[in-house]
């Protein structure tokens, strides 16, 4: 942990903690847990359970269960929040926040503890997740970090363990500058003095909510490692049932070079004799076994589900099973409603150094309830506003279909035009060439 003094000693202990090994090997599963989530060659990281024998008759089979849960348990960001902000520039200025904030959160759930470095470019506001940082502390606070250390990582380069960056990114409320890896600071000329424009550090911090006394918190490292396991079991499943016939056996002496197994294949022994012993394996225990681990994982994050054996469900049934995603969702909620109120605090100075815009202090932020399928109930809910003059066509269509279908006129446009193309198939289908009259 480093305490701020000088920025010199920072950048002096930052380097040193970067070479500590409790620090790269969190980096490294951090790597590991990314590789998971974007499905990115996984199977290197069970290659060394299987000798190169066993590769070579049966391949490795990796699992792309890691984002399918990630995902499944990231909630708050599933709909587009709804901000309310008296300035009519601020949506303009937040076009792909929405969008940023959904990734953010998944990798959040992923790895636990990551900071989120908010800054302006092309008219915008951008929000870009920072995985591997180093935080920098008052004494008085080893919670709420005042600076932060983060390499920036070249092209070429994969993770920060393997192979050092040389330049590093120091921000504070009073400073910023890079800095290579010998502790030298990088001049730069859009910014001589090395000042922090905006007065306040750019970053806010993510952590779970289970965040007791630790800066450094954990996401869902049970699923990736459930998630190697499956890789594991899915593998040694392909081969017991490629091997389900038997294993061959030679008993004797076998005078020949090399025999050879497979089909079309002849086998000629000399001196020996070839018996078949049945496999052993229970592939549909192992089958069960595999489930097990799934339901077992899933449950640790308030996931259910009984691998379609139920057959549909109706929308107070699937409340009710997740009714602890549920609650999940509602703490998750009130921590990003909170980060939200900390990320405005910097868009408000951004806004007014970077692009001359005032916002208001007053700032607002909703999240869409969690809802489930329910066809038939949504059905007799349309039918009875459409019955009592509550609701119209174009109504349907602005709520289901909000982003093709943002105002009534669109959707009434849309109407119009599906009319007119409906009675001109009826005008050139009713002719009397035609046997097939539409009019008839």
């Amino acid at each position: 942990m480093i305490y701020f003094s000088t920025a010199e000693q920072v950048m002096r202990d930052t380097l040193s903690e970067l070479d500590s090994f409790n620090l790269n090997a969190m980096f490294k599963e951090r790597d590991v847990a990314l590789d998971y989530y974007s499905f990115n060659n996984t199977q290197k990281h069970i290659e060394d359970f299987f000798h190169a024998e066993f590769k070579a008759d049966v391949p490795l089979y990796p699992q792309n269960m890691t984002k399918r849960l990630i995902s499944r348990i990231s909630m708050v960001y599933k709909d587009r929040a709804n901000r309310l902000v008296e300035n009519d520039d601020y949506y303009d200025l937040i076009k792909i926040k929405d969008y940023r904030l959904k990734n953010i959160e998944r990798v959040h759930n992923l790895l636990g503890t990551v900071a989120v470095m908010i800054s302006t470019r092309n008219g915008k506001f951008e929000y870009t997740p920072i995985i591997q940082f180093e935080p920098v502390f008052d004494s008085s606070d080893p919670l709420n970090p005042i600076g932060i250390v983060y390499p920036i990582t070249k092209p070429t380069q994969n993770t920060l363990h393997k192979d050092r960056t040389e330049e590093f990114v120091y921000w504070s409320a009073e400073e910023t500058f890079r800095f290579d890896s010998k502790g030298k600071r990088m001049t730069d000329e859009s910014n001589p003095d090395m000042v922090n424009p905006y007065g306040v550090l750019p970053f806010v911090f993510l952590q779970p909510v289970t965040m007791v006394d630790e800066f450094w918190n954990e996401g869902a490292n049970d699923i990736v490692i459930a998630n190697k396991q499956l890789d594991i079991a899915m593998t040694l499943l392909q081969y017991h049932m490629r091997t389900a016939g038997g294993q061959m056996v030679i008993e004797g002496i076998v005078d020949v070079d090399e025999v050879k197994f497979g089909p079309g294949k002849a086998i000629a022994l000399e001196n020996a004799s070839m018996n078949m012993l049945p496999n052993g394996a229970d592939i549909n225990s192992i089958i069960e076994g595999i489930k097990f681990q799934l339901q077992s994982v899933a449950q640790n994050h308030h996931i259910t589900f009984d691998f379609g054996l139920s057959g549909s469900k109706s929308g107070v049934a699937l409340k009710i099973e997740n009714i602890e995603l549920i609650e999940a969702r509602q703490d998750e909620a009130e921590k990003f409603r909170f980060i939200e109120h900390q990320i405005y605090d910097i868009e408000k100075i951004m806004s007014e150094v970077d692009y001359g815009v005032t916002l208001p202090d007053d700032f607002s932020v909703d999240f869409a309830e969690m809802e489930f399928p329910d066809i038939e109930r949504e059905r007799e809910e349309w039918d009875w506003k459409f019955a009592h003059g509550i609701a119209d066509i174009s109504d349907y269509l602005m709520e289901n279909d909000p982003d093709k279908f943002p105002d009534r006129a669109s959707a009434e446009e849309y109407l119009a035009e599906r009319k007119m193309t409906q009675t001109n198939v009826k005008k050139l289908s009713d002719t009397e060439d035609n046997l097939f009259t539409l009019g008839g």
